[in-house]
């Protein structure tokens, strides 16, 4: 029989953790860390290679089912592609692995204008959380972080994808991404004889070839004409804030490469005359509803049927990349979550071996659990 005080005592015990001035358990500041664009270049954040691996990690991952993506929201003035011009902001969100070895957000803000003000056109924010709690862990500069990721997939492409070896590549546009996009070509293809770089801006154009001599070594030059950039080379991309066509199909050789990044940049034909329409995903080109093939796929000229495969399947060998020197390929990219977040995990975790960025504080201690 229990007796009146065993009883009183139990009740003593049950009720002690609530009156205890340190129950719940005290979790302790929850820190993560800042990592701006300074930290973020000295993660080795313009390794090209190691982007490439990240970036190729990730997309296998996806293809083998191990990844989550929702689709990407994109906050503009209205909705149509004309609205972009004024400007607008794209959220991506992935998780990696299963059970979540990384799962994260970018917020980027896109502004066409802001280099006549002396601003770069995109800036970014990446958010890495911790995949046991949702905690944050770091937050980082990702303007630069999403034009690596960017370039790298590009070079994923051309390697598997460009008639070997190619000697001359094209880049239309000078803007960020051309920089890495050059970076990405000369580092699948490092014995490029040329590589060439045209803008409507002829200024920006030579700035952005002597950029890549100075930094990379890199075979680059500038011209004054699309047409003469374009002429014989064996890799083409488009790498423009174009609405309407820049890229032509009586541009671009026999045999050659495109890659397209952005929006309606090359003309209908471009496409049709290929033998291979190659995607990061479908799904992403339909959604975002602004890329040459989605507006194709609009007007019944293509659809989920005219993919050859996605980048991710050539990766794994499930679908062949290039099988002779003379066939068209193109091989549009609109963006991927899991991209970003593969590469700023990495970035990441260079940071934290290296003892780089700044600690910052969510609280001292939750106000309320």
């Amino acid at each position: 029989m229990i007796s009146p005080a065993a009883c009183e005592t139990a009740e003593n015990e049950l009720e002690a953790p609530a009156r205890r001035r340190d129950w719940p358990p005290d979790p302790g500041p929850a820190e993560w860390l800042y990592l701006d664009q300074d930290a973020v270049l000295a993660a080795d954040g313009l390794d090209m290679e190691a982007a490439m691996t990240a970036v190729e990690a990730g997309l296998c991952q996806w293809e083998l089912g191990q990844c989550r993506q929702p689709h990407k929201l994109v906050l503009r003035q209205q909705e149509n592609a004309e609205a972009e011009a004024a400007g607008r902001c794209n959220g991506l969100c992935a998780s990696l692995g299963q059970p979540p070895t990384h799962l994260g957000m970018k917020w980027i803000a896109s502004y066409p204008d802001n280099p006549a003000r002396g601003l770069p056109r995109a800036s970014a924010l990446i958010v890495l959380n911790a995949p046991d709690t949702g905690l944050p862990l770091a937050v980082l500069e990702g303007a630069l972080i999403s034009a690596m990721r960017t370039g790298a997939v590009s070079a994923l492409g051309a390697r598997r994808l460009a008639p070997a070896p190619p000697a001359t590549a094209c880049i239309l546009g000078a803007g960020v991404q051309a920089h890495t996009q050059m970076l990405g070509l000369w580092t699948a293809w490092p014995r490029l004889r040329e590589i060439r770089i045209w803008s409507r801006n002829p200024e920006r154009a030579a700035a952005c070839a002597e950029e890549g001599r100075r930094r990379w070594h890199a075979p680059a030059r500038s011209y004054d004409s699309a047409a003469a950039a374009a002429r014989d080379a064996q890799i083409v991309v488009t790498a423009t804030t174009a609405s309407q066509p820049l890229c032509r199909a009586e541009m671009i050789a026999p045999g050659a490469l495109t890659i397209q990044i952005a929006g309606h940049e090359c003309e209908f034909e471009v496409i049709t005359q290929c033998r291979k329409l190659v995607v990061d995903d479908w799904e992403t080109i339909v959604h975002r509803g602004i890329m040459t093939p989605a507006l194709m796929r609009e007007r019944g000229l293509l659809d989920a049927a005219s993919v050859h495969a996605r980048l991710s399947q050539i990766l794994l060998g499930q679908r062949p990349g290039r099988e002779n020197s003379q066939e068209r390929i193109h091989f549009a990219h609109m963006g991927m979550g899991i991209c970003d977040i593969a590469w700023a995990a990495a970035i990441y975790q260079r940071a934290r071996e290296r003892g780089l960025g700044q600690r910052m504080r969510l609280w001292k201690q939750p106000l309320w659990i």
